[in-house]
């Protein structure tokens, strides 16, 4: 198997957690047809604040990885979100050779979601981890927690990924903190060396709160304004950027292009936070 040395150019989100700084990533979708223009726009969102731009993988929009490809030709470091639901480990290898050869130096490594069916030849995630690190060694390989999850399940899962070479844990969105604490807690004394990246979801629609809630099984956040559900999102990133359980965190926009003052209500709460 022919392996693809690391690219020679700087890695700010992996710098930063090297130096202990606390990165911002930020997960946005990509448009439904090839848009450069729309994608760019979508991944400046923080003016500069976000040292990686994850690109969600989705069926009806651009792949994730032609999406972070064209991001990382535009200078951005660009996270692969490299999905194992009905693929083919045939497949999932052309696409990390793709991925290398065009300098992207970030994955995150998940399952999915859709109604595409697995065959004899789809690998589990631990195993998509093992192929990247195997065709990319030098690649950050990411994978995902659901601290919402049945704890022994969760970690049985999640440590089967970190021993087949992930370095990184990005969880769910973080609603409550308490069960963020408790299993990060957890993976910390287990695998000390694996960066841990909470995610966080800044002023949800009450829709989508209320549909991603009931996808995890939990409640979803209450806010009676606008205000109150900004002042939520700026305190959980504040208390986050403070914890010894978080390296750095993810950022999920609600929609694929936030409302008008969004960009500077999201800026302003990262430079508050992180004392910017």
């Amino acid at each position: 198997m022919t392996r693809f040395p690391a690219p020679d150019t700087p890695s700010p989100f992996a710098d930063a957690l090297r130096d202990g700084r606390f990165p911002v990533a930020l997960e946005i979708t990509s448009p439904r047809e090839l848009r450069p223009e729309i994608l760019l726009r979508r991944a400046r969102l923080t003016d500069g604040r976000a040292q990686a731009i994850h690109v969600i993988q989705r069926s009806d929009r651009l792949p994730s990885l032609e999406a972070s490809l064209l991001l990382a030709d535009a200078g951005f470091e660009a996270v692969w979100h490299v999905v194992n639901r009905g693929q083919a480990r045939a497949d999932i290898e052309s696409d990390a050779r793709r991925a290398a050869a065009g300098g992207l130096r970030s994955a995150l490594c998940i399952r999915g979601e859709g109604t595409d069916k697995d065959g004899p030849a789809t690998p589990r995630v631990h195993e998509v981890v093992a192929l990247l690190r195997d065709v990319c060694p030098e690649m950050r390989v990411g994978v995902t927690m659901n601290q919402y999850g049945p704890r022994d399940r969760v970690l049985h899962n999640l440590l089967r990924k970190l021993d087949a070479g992930a370095t990184l844990v990005q969880t769910q969105p973080v609603f409550d903190a308490s069960p963020f604490e408790a299993l990060a807690a957890e993976v910390r004394s287990r695998a000390p060396s694996a960066a841990i990246v909470p995610m966080l979801m800044p002023c949800v629609p009450a829709d989508a709160a209320r549909r991603i809630a009931r996808r995890l099984g939990v409640r979803p956040s209450a806010h009676g304004s606008e205000a109150e559900a900004w002042e939520d999102f700026s305190a959980k990133l504040r208390a986050l950027a403070a914890s010894p359980l978080a390296d750095g965190v993810a950022i999920l926009t609600p929609r694929a292009d936030p409302p008008a003052g969004f960009a500077e209500r999201l800026c302003a709460a990262i430079d508050e936070a992180l004392d910017r």
